[in-house]
């Protein structure tokens, strides 16, 4: 609480703060005045009903529409878990500015470990920063007074060359399965912008491959552009030729639409190849990574473009502005997994095919 003369002006004015918020007044010719209208202030904020806050569920329930659009589903769906166990510890519906650091600290001392304490952690924090920031229910997120734990991340396990060699091995030649290997390994994707993609987004002619990545700020998909190397291009020529309709590169004749998920492709074919413990897609694409890192002659910053992994504006370099750099990387990695039977595909179309373009 503060009564001063500004110097500048030569008037007197007032600055306090009450429940939390700020208030000022000036442009009074006396001190007087100005401790007169300050109390004035004061006892009119004492008179003024509280406003009512916005009830935890409600809160939740609006962060969650809003998380709804902006990540991918199963991030969604670990949010709404994460919420759902809260709520159920909280054993009641709590006003969102009554839930204190206490309270917070108190739930993730149920968690079984430090990891699990730090997700969850996060996932509460995201949901109160939404609610300070966009809904203005709070003055403060709660859960930064709640420190993260200490814990050492889980070394990923990388699937040796030659595993890769013997699922290539073991994949059905009248299904989709050595298709979706190769295309997922040569471009070094997730298996979600795999199976979103599109005969638009190929491109014969110039050799180029463009998956939509949403492991971005805003969640907004955003193009990363790759060079086709030979054992990608002849890929995905064969499965252009033998297509049945000109819209999804992976369709599912059962649905008449594209796949979303593969949830038993990996288990099932590790399964078929005799690899025990069976890895996930992800895998491939830490693997792939690694083998270019391999090549002193490809850039880290060449990788992470080709993986998706910068920002907004990197995301959106395509491969003129690159000199080349990622035409070579994609090309170090062809022939790697070369089948060792033989390969029953097509010649590929000479190199001025405008196969995206044309339909069958």
């Amino acid at each position: 609480m503060a009564l001063w003369k500004d110097k500048t002006r030569k008037h007197w004015r007032y600055d306090f703060q009450y429940q939390g918020s700020r208030y000022t007044g000036r442009g009074y010719a006396t001190r007087r005045e100005a401790e007169t209208a300050m109390s004035e202030r004061k006892k009119t904020l004492k008179e003024t009903p509280t406003k009512t806050g916005m009830a935890f569920s409600e809160s939740c329930n609006q962060y969650l529409d809003f998380a709804q659009k902006r990540f991918a589903e199963e991030t969604y769906k670990y949010k709404v878990y994460v919420y759902t166990k809260f709520f159920e510890f909280l054993g009641k519906d709590f006003q969102l500015q009554e839930i204190t650091p206490s309270i917070i600290a108190s739930y993730l001392k149920t968690r079984h470990s430090n990891n699990n304490y730090n997700v969850h952690r996060r996932e509460l924090s995201a949901l109160f920063t939404y609610a300070k920031d966009t809904l203005e229910t709070i003055e403060k997120n709660p859960v930064k007074k709640v420190g993260r734990l200490p814990h050492t991340p889980a070394v990923k396990q990388i699937p040796k060359e030659e595993d890769v060699i013997k699922l290539l091995l073991a994949a059905d030649p009248q299904t989709d399965e050595n298709d979706l290997l190769i295309v997922l390994l040569h471009t070094l994707a997730r298996i979600d912008e795999v199976l979103r993609l599109t005969w638009e987004d190929i491109n014969f002619e110039n050799r180029t491959l463009t998956k939509w990545t949403r492991k971005t700020k805003d969640g907004a998909y955003r193009p990363v552009t790759v060079t086709m190397n030979d054992e990608l291009y002849n890929t995905l020529w064969s499965m252009w030729q033998k297509k049945l309709q000109n819209t999804w590169v992976f369709y599912n004749k059962r649905t008449e639409d594209r796949y979303y998920k593969r949830p038993k492709f990996m288990k099932g074919l590790c399964s078929r190849a005799g690899i025990s413990p069976h890895f996930g897609f992800h895998t491939l694409r830490h693997l792939m990574a690694s083998l270019m890192a391999d090549n002193p002659k490809i850039s880290t910053k060449t990788i992470q473009k080709i993986l998706g992994h910068a920002s907004h504006r990197t995301t959106e370099i395509y491969l003129h502005e690159l000199d080349g750099a990622i035409g070579s990387a994609m090309e170090s990695i062809s022939g790697k997994f070369t089948q060792r039977k033989e390969d029953p595909r097509p010649q590929a179309p000479p190199t001025n095919y405008k196969g995206s373009q044309q339909n069958n």
